[in-house]
């Protein structure tokens, strides 16, 4: 019999929950109902508020004493994620703090360590879990929900992430905790990569009562989940795309896990297309690229066009002006 530590209800919280399929397959179907019928909670398959879902699995750490719910060989003692967090907390801002803790990852989880990029943004990253199996795959969607939390706890404000990008996946519940981050979701690659803007890197680290740090860390997650949620644009994933790379509308459909026609209608519901967007992203990085004297060649094949002339022809339609023209202005 488990003994259950209280669950929050949700009514004043976001309508987003976690489906039962997420815990079922995070925990396996009979453990998950074990955990949900001791916490007093209806185990008809019915969807789980996200605080109710985090109160749940702090339950089973606890019960266990397996920070990892035994999903991997071998346990992570309760209170480990602690000494990530310590690391975390030494940092002299929010990048450096993330790339400590990284370093800590090594030792604490060295089975699944953590990367950190910093550059024209930061990144977040669990390299390689493309092949694991789906419980371990869904124990890193958590793990990357519980890390964007530490980062909004320690710099002391809600953070707003540009986008994740996660592998494909169809295991069941798979995708249910990126709800919460409220950024587009990228489907591509082997790795779970959260990307925040470069100037989060900067952030003062500011988190106080270390010593409470499960309950400052779920008192943050009640004020992240408490916020309605602003709703990323189709137009908007498709520009965030296109301004990493020229993809054409099928690959950028599928890594947005839609079809061609469905990305198309979304666009048009919204005043867009995808020609009138790349356009709009190729006229954008032509005036940046001419203004740094980046060659012709190289900036009409980083824009996806096959010969310079295209891009001449483009840049007097655009500017009414050819590329020498536009680079002898000075803005």
């Amino acid at each position: 019999m488990i003994d259950s530590v209280g669950v929050i209800s949700e009514l004043d919280a976001m309508t987003a929950q976690i489906p039962f399929t997420f815990l079922g397959t995070l925990l396996g179907e009979s453990r998950a109902r074990e955990i949900l019928a001791a916490a007093g909670l209806p185990d008809q398959d019915k969807p789980i508020g996200h605080l109710d879902c985090w109160q749940l699995l702090r339950n089973n750490i606890e019960q266990t004493g397996d920070e990892r719910h035994e999903i991997w060989p071998g346990s992570v003692p309760y209170g480990s994620f602690g000494l990530l967090l310590a690391a975390m907390r030494l940092g002299h801002d929010l990048g450096d703090g993330l790339v400590r803790m990284a370093s800590a990852s090594r030792i604490v989880w060295p089975d699944l360590p953590l990367a950190v990029r910093r550059g024209q943004d930061l990144r977040l990253q669990v390299p390689g879990i493309g092949s694991f199996p789906a419980q371990r795959r869904l124990y890193v969607e958590m793990v990357i929900l519980v890390l964007h939390t530490a980062c909004c706890w320690m710099a002391g404000q809600k953070l707003e992430p540009r986008r994740l990008i996660a592998p494909r996946d169809n295991a069941p519940g798979n995708g249910a905790a990126f709800a919460l981050l409220g950024c587009p979701v990228i489907r591509r690659g082997s790795d779970m990569e959260l990307v925040y803007p470069a100037e989060a890197a900067s952030m003062r680290i500011v988190a106080d009562r270390f010593d409470l740090w499960p309950n400052m860390l779920f008192e943050t997650y009640r004020h992240i989940t408490a916020e309605p949620l602003a709703r990323v644009s189709t137009a908007d994933q498709v520009l965030d795309l296109l301004r990493q790379a020229p993809f054409d509308q099928g690959t950028l459909a599928g890594m947005m896990g839609l079809s061609v026609p469905t990305l198309r209608r979304r666009l048009a519901e919204e005043g867009h297309s995808f020609r009138s967007l790349l356009s709009h992203v190729r006229q954008q990085q032509t005036l940046t690229a001419l203004k740094a004297e980046v060659g012709l060649e190289d900036l009409a094949a980083s824009l996806g066009y096959s010969e310079a002339r295209s891009l001449r022809r483009a840049t007097r339609r655009w500017f009414g002006a050819p590329p020498s023209a536009i680079r002898k202005f000075k803005m």
